[in-house]
C-alpha cells in the first residue's frame, strides 16, 4: 500500500493575528484534502472551498472596514477576483474539466502565500497597531 504524498505546508501564509490564522489554517486543510490524490473529491472540496472563501474574504473585510483600512480597494479587489476564479473552476469541473481543476488546486497554496505576504501581513499588522502600520 502507497503513502499519500506529504501535505502541502506554507508557514509564509500565517500572519501573526489570531482570526486571520484560523482561517488561513482553515484554507490550509482544505487545500490539502483537495490535492490529497487519496482524499480529493473536486466537486465537495471545491465547493468547501468556495463556501470558506466567502466567508473569509467577508470577515477579512469586515475588519478592514470597521477600522478604516486604507488598502481596503485594493484588498478586496483580490478578494473578488480571487472569489470569481474559484467560481469559475466550479463551472469547469461541472464541465468535466478535470484537468484544469487539477492544475488550479496545486497552484492554490502558491497563490495565496503570496496573498497572504502581500495583502493579510500588512492587514494583520494594522489591525494589531504596529508601528508604521497605520
Amino acid at each position: 500500500m502507497s503513502q499519500a504524498a506529504p501535505r502541502i505546508r506554507h508557514d509564509d501564509i500565517f500572519v501573526g493575528f489570531k482570526p486571520i490564522d484560523d482561517l488561513h489554517h482553515e484554507f490550509q486543510a482544505i487545500v490539502d484534502a483537495l490535492t490529497d490524490p487519496a482524499e480529493a473529491d473536486y466537486g465537495e472540496h471545491l465547493l468547501a472551498l468556495h463556501e470558506h472563501m466567502l466567508r473569509h474574504t467577508a470577515l477579512e473585510e469586515q475588519y478592514m472596514l470597521q477600522e478604516n483600512y486604507p488598502h481596503y480597494g485594493v484588498h478586496k479587489r483580490e478578494h473578488d477576483r480571487f472569489v470569481e476564479r474559484l467560481a469559475d473552476m466550479r463551472r469547469r469541473f461541472d464541465a468535466g474539466d478535470v484537468d484544469g481543476v487539477r492544475h488550479y488546486a496545486h497552484e492554490l497554496m502558491g497563490w495565496f502565500a503570496a496573498h497572504a505576504q502581500n495583502q493579510d501581513a500588512p492587514l494583520a499588522a494594522y489591525l494589531k497597531g504596529e508601528a508604521g502600520a497605520r
